[in-house]
C-alpha cells in the first residue's frame, strides 16, 4: 500500500516498544526543530502513531512551530502536580507531543526514584507509538548525550557552515566513543542546491572514516528556501500547508531512508525512560 507518496512496508517493530529516532546537531540554528516537526507529520501521514518529545533544552520551539500552548511540561511531573499522560499535547496532523524543553535540566538531576516512575508511567502507555521522535538541544553536553546515546537511529543535521561541520563532527566522535553500532544518517541542510548537499556529506564523512573508523548514512538534502522560513512565522508546519513543496519532497525521500534503516539489536531494546535513566549520568567529555 502506497500513501502520500510513501510505502508503508517498512521495517515493523516490536509492538510494545516504540522505534526511537533522535534528531540532533553539533549546533543550533541548523533548522534541526523543523526537520523534526516535518518528519514528525509525515511519519503520521503513513499512519505511524508518533509521539514527539521537545528535548530542545535551551531552544525549545516545537510548540510555537506547530502553533500550540501546551498546559504543563515534564517539570509538572516531577514536582508530582500531574501524571505524565496528563502532560502529552495533541498536535495538528495527529501527532503527540509532550513539552520537554523547559524541564530537561530538572530531568538530569532528578533522583533516580523520580525517573523510575516516570519510566514506569511511561511503560503503561507507550505501546500507543510506533516511534518517540527526540528533538534534542545542539552539542554534546550531557543534557542532549543522555537522549541521543539510547536512540535506536540518529538523524544528524548539518549546513554548509563551517563551525556546523566541525561541530557536527564533534557530535559523531563522542557517539562512536559510547556506541559503535547505531545508525547515524546525515542530513544536508540549508543547501545551495542537492548538489552541495552530496559535496557536504561525502566531505563530513570522508572525515568519520579517515578518524573514527567509522561511517555516516546519507538521508538527502534540503535546499534553502524561504518557505521554510514563512512557515515557521506563520506556525504552520510545511507538511501541512505546503505538503508538495521542494523541502518537503526532500524531507519525504529523507523519511523514506529512515524508515529503511535497520535497528541494531533488537533483543536488547528497553523503554525510552530507561534507557534515559542509563545514559543520564555518562560522562562523555570533551572533544
Amino acid at each position: 500500500m502506497i500513501t502520500n507518496g510513501f510505502s508503508l512496508s517498512s521495517l515493523k517493530i516490536d509492538k510494545n516498544l516504540p522505534e526511537i529516532l533522535t534528531i540532533t546537531s553539533g549546533k543550533g540554528g541548523v533548522g534541526k526543530s523543523s526537520i523534526s516537526v516535518n518528519l514528525a507529520l509525515l511519519l503520521a501521514q503513513i499512519k505511524k502513531r508518533v509521539l514527539l518529545i521537545d528535548a530542545d533544552i535551551h531552544l525549545g520551539n516545537v510548540d510555537l512551530i506547530l502553533g500550540i500552548r501546551p498546559k504543563y511540561t515534564i517539570a509538572d511531573v516531577i514536582s508530582g502536580e500531574v501524571e505524565l499522560k496528563d502532560v502529552i499535547t495533541q498536535g495538528p496532523g495527529g501527532i503527540d507531543i509532550l513539552p520537554a524543553a523547559s524541564a530537561v535540566i530538572e530531568m538530569l538531576e532528578a533522583e533516580d526514584k523520580v525517573l523510575s516512575k516516570m519510566a514506569e508511567s511511561f511503560s503503561r502507555f507507550q505501546h500507543k507509538y510506533d516511534t518517540v521522535l527526540v528533538d534534542t538541544g545542539a552539542g554534546v553536553h550531557d543534557t542532549v548525550m543522555s537522549f541521543v546515546l539510547g536512540a535506536d537511529k540518529i538523524a544528524l543535521v548539518v549546513t554548509p557552515d563551517p563551525a556546523s561541520i566541525a561541530d557536527a563532527y564533534g557530535m559523531v566522535k563522542v557517539i562512536r566513543q559510547t556506541n559503535k553500532d547505531v545508525p547515524i544518517m546525515m542530513i544536508s541542510n540549508m543547501v545551495g542546491k542537492e548538489e552541495n548537499g552530496e559535496s557536504l556529506f561525502k566531505k563530513m564523512n570522508l572525515m568519520v572514516q579517515r578518524f573514527l573508523d567509522s561511517q555516516l548514512i546519507y538521508g538527502g538534502s534540503i535546499v534553502k528556501d524561504e518557505l521554510v522560513a514563512q512557515s515557521i512565522q506563520k506556525q504552520r508546519p510545511l507538511a501541512l500547508d505546503h505538503p508538495n513543496s521542494i523541502p518537503m519532497n526532500s524531507l519525504k525521500m529523507i523519511t523514506r531512508r529512515l524508515l529503511k534503516l535497520p535497528i541494531t539489536d533488537m533483543s536488547n531494546r528497553e523503554s525510552f525512560f530507561d534507557r534515559f535513566m542509563a545514559y543520564k549520568r555518562v560522562n562523555v567529555g570533551g572533544v
